[in-house]
């Protein structure tokens, strides 16, 4: 079996220094910890975690669990998540465990399993609901975890979310700058908490504005390129009655939104201006959309070195800010117009 030793040896490091480098000490520079790393992974170096617990009393090992297959192509973001994630814990000096259930499995009581088995020493919570009941859970158990997004309206838990609020307060704003007044919204899932804080900023910032709420004008569902393209038919299939722009939660929603107003025989953006969010995602760029696609723009890939900084700071005690929110940036191209007259 590989040692801390035979890696000492292999690189002309000392044990002290090969050792905090695998535990992710600060003190331990990028170019060493990479160096280290680097040679563990050539060697085949696997930490020995029931020894590490005997020494520390903390797992080396954090875990995320998700019921579901990861096959469809919602599924991208989380799939980039889980890569990212991985690689994150990795450069740290942490074992990260991916626990996939079934479809429709609650994962509740596999939470309170592995938090009561001590196995883990942090857990990752993506697919976060409002009233999220996984959080109190492990507050119950008082291990450490870090939440992609907030649970509540005033969280107290580690979190790292964009501000999907002002997401959509930017593109409202912007588009009734325009002479828009009847503003439609493709959200994602109704109960994801993303989706309850980017449908309280539409509404307030229709609101604010003195413009119209209409709930015909909202359509909750998975951010697909398909569920783009039905929801658009729905919402402007009937020419007397439509919105005169549409804000897409993602480009994926957005791609459909364009083939289905071409369908319709409806052009960007003399007919309909199309906004959406941007997450950076590898595959899809909005300004290769014809025409180019207003968007906010927040890299999704942000995330992950956020949460494994979060969650490994809180294992082992370190101070820093346990929630972090990160702002969006409106890019303007050719997809959106003042309206018809």
């Amino acid at each position: 079996m590989i040692t801390i030793k035979d890696i000492s040896q292999h690189i002309g490091l000392s044990m002290t220094q090969v050792s905090r480098a695998l535990n992710g000490h600060s003190d331990v520079n990028e170019k060493t910890m990479k160096r280290v790393q680097d040679a563990a992974a050539e060697l085949g170096y696997s930490a020995n975690l029931s020894a590490r617990m005997l020494a520390t009393g903390k797992s080396g090992m954090v875990t995320l669990i998700r019921a579901g297959r990861l096959t469809s192509t919602e599924d991208a973001a989380n799939l980039e998540t889980i890569s990212g994630l991985s690689e994150e814990f990795y450069r740290r000096g942490k074992q990260f465990a991916l626990n996939m259930l079934p479809p429709k499995v609650d994962p509740v009581p596999v939470y309170k399993q592995a938090a009561a088995s001590g196995t883990f020493g942090g857990f990752v919570l993506i697919d976060t609901q409002f009233e999220d009941s996984r959080i109190p859970l492990l507050e119950s158990f008082n291990v450490p975890y870090v939440v992609y997004g907030r649970a509540e309206l005033a969280p107290q838990h580690a979190f790292y979310d964009i501000d999907n609020f002002d997401v959509l307060k930017q593109h409202v704003e912007y588009l009734a700058s325009q002479g828009h007044k009847r503003i439609g919204f493709l959200n994602g899932v109704a109960g994801n908490a993303y989706a309850k804080y980017r449908l309280d900023g539409y509404q307030s910032a229709l609101r604010a504005l003195g413009l119209t709420y209409n709930e015909r004008d909202v359509v909750h569902g998975p951010m697909t390129e398909q569920r783009g393209m039905t929801a658009t038919v729905q919402m402007m299939g009937d020419e007397a009655d439509r919105p005169t722009a549409l804000i897409c939660g993602n480009v994926q929603l957005a791609r459909g939104a364009y083939t289905a107003l071409s369908a319709l025989h409806l052009s960007i953006p003399e007919d309909v201006s199309v906004t959406a969010h941007d997450d950076v995602y590898v595959n899809v760029r909005p300004s290769s959309f014809f025409p180019g696609l207003t968007v906010t723009q927040s890299a999704f890939q942000k995330s992950w070195g956020h949460l494994a900084g979060i969650l490994c700071d809180m294992i082992e005690g370190k101070d820093g800010d346990r929630q972090v929110i990160e702002n969006s940036e409106l890019i303007i191209r050719a997809s959106t117009a003042e309206p018809r007259t």
